[in-house]
């Protein structure tokens, strides 16, 4: 049956091709509405988002993921009919492992903690199978590392042990990647463990009940035993390859992987991550919105105010204004006076005495009123320092107080 899979070739229609097209040309206006965010865009999510897009024109990308020890390197090696990946009781991936086709076993460091490795095994030419570390490691990291690489995923298959079904720490993994809208299997590895039915039965409706209540929907789970499948490739025994479980693995990745199954998911990869990343920054820009309504209003409320300052700062400075008023008319006066009086013949002589003349008009034309003029104007000044530094202690007191409610809302 594994023949029949292998023998396939991903050719796809011209209205894969054009939806492909589409989707990219989708995807191209989302990552420049996301570039328009700038700063505020997570470094981690245009990372995810930029892999998934190149994600969309790669081979169909298999993650196999679960906590260490629950056999993902067997189940891989079974998978593939060969001895691929080192096999242990301990850790034994501490780095993301991609098994692509190659004319010879190789191995070739990416980045930091991705290994690509080549292998012949004739499934990896139409799949890349993706080996990585254990998601209960002592070393955090290598936890991190699986996380973040399941946004580039095409379908995750989860492997969890018979003897240590659905962990907490499977849980919170699972919750993690869940939002990534991935399709996700799972498989129970080790089932041959358990020779009691009953046994594997409660162990099969424990993981679906959980699964379900996780994910929201009932996933496909398989038991297998990726040991009795490796041992029944070396021998040829057809009963033991039965009871490894590996024969529906391997019916339902033969209609996964079919032409038209496998395209869905492959769009479906970056779709997902960018509708998720889309549905996040919408309700950013949502928030920018309503704050810049509030921004506006405030603004608003701020010019009514400063319109309602303007209009009484005009009318009180009408009395003072006449205030001044009234000291130049007064002297103005006293000068009509002193010139009735002071221009006649009869004062000829006087006249001729200009500088008595010049100091008669100082005295009771002009007077104190220069003194009384700058002492006005200070007062006016001093009246209009206080008006304009309360204006601004009103419109600082009214931020203070929307800002205090954005931070209680």
């Amino acid at each position: 049956m594994i023949g029949r899979l292998l023998r396939r070739r991903s050719i796809l229609s011209d209205r894969e091709q054009e939806l492909r097209a589409r989707e990219g040309e989708l995807l191209d206006r989302l990552a420049a509405a996301l570039e328009r965010f700038g700063a505020d865009v997570a470094a981690t999510d245009l990372q995810r988002f930029r892999e998934a897009r190149e994600q969309l024109s790669g081979l169909f990308l298999l993650v196999i993921a679960g906590e260490f020890n629950s056999g993902k390197s067997s189940f891989i090696n079974a998978l593939l009919g060969e001895r691929v990946l080192p096999e242990g009781v301990t850790p034994t991936t501490d780095r993301i492992n991609l098994l692509r086709h190659g004319p010879a076993v190789s191995e070739q460091p990416l980045e930091t903690f991705l290994l690509e490795r080549t292998h012949p095994a004739e499934l990896l030419r139409e799949i890349t199978v993706v080996d990585t570390p254990g998601t209960n490691a002592i070393i955090r990291r290598h936890e991190e590392l699986t996380r973040d690489f399941v946004p580039r995923s095409d379908l995750v298959l989860f492997v969890t042990s018979a003897d240590r079904p659905f962990t907490e720490s499977e849980r919170t993994f699972l919750e993690q990647i869940r939002e990534w809208g991935k399709k996700i299997v799972f498989v129970i590895n080790k089932i041959d463990i358990l020779t009691d039915p009953a046994e594997r039965q409660q162990v099969l409706s424990y993981v679906a009940e959980n699964a379900t209540a996780l994910l929201g929907e009932e996933p496909r789970i398989f038991p297998v035993s990726a040991r009795l499948a490796q041992e029944a490739r070396a021998s040829g025994v057809t009963e033991q390859w039965e009871r490894s479980g590996f024969d529906a693995v391997e019916e339902y990745l033969l209609h996964t992987l079919d032409q038209e199954e496998r395209v869905r998911l492959k769009l479906l990869n970056p779709l997902n991550v960018g509708l998720r990343l889309a549905g996040r920054y919408k309700e950013a820009a949502f928030e920018r919105l309503k704050l810049l309504s509030q921004d506006v209003e405030a603004l608003q409320n701020i010019d009514g105010q400063l319109a309602l300052f303007h209009q009484g700062m005009l009318r009180d400075f009408e009395p003072r204004l006449s205030r001044l008023e009234l000291l130049l008319t007064e002297m103005e006066q006293r000068g009509v006076r002193f010139f009735e009086e002071t221009i006649r013949l009869g004062r000829i002589r006087s006249l001729l005495d200009s500088e008595g003349v010049k100091r008669s008009f100082e005295r009771e034309v002009i007077a104190d009123t220069p003194q009384q003029i700058e002492a006005e104007v200070g007062r006016i000044i001093d009246w209009i320092v206080e008006r304009n530094l309360q204006v601004w202690q009103d419109v600082n007191r009214f931020v203070d107080r929307r800002r205090l409610a954005e931070h209680q809302e």
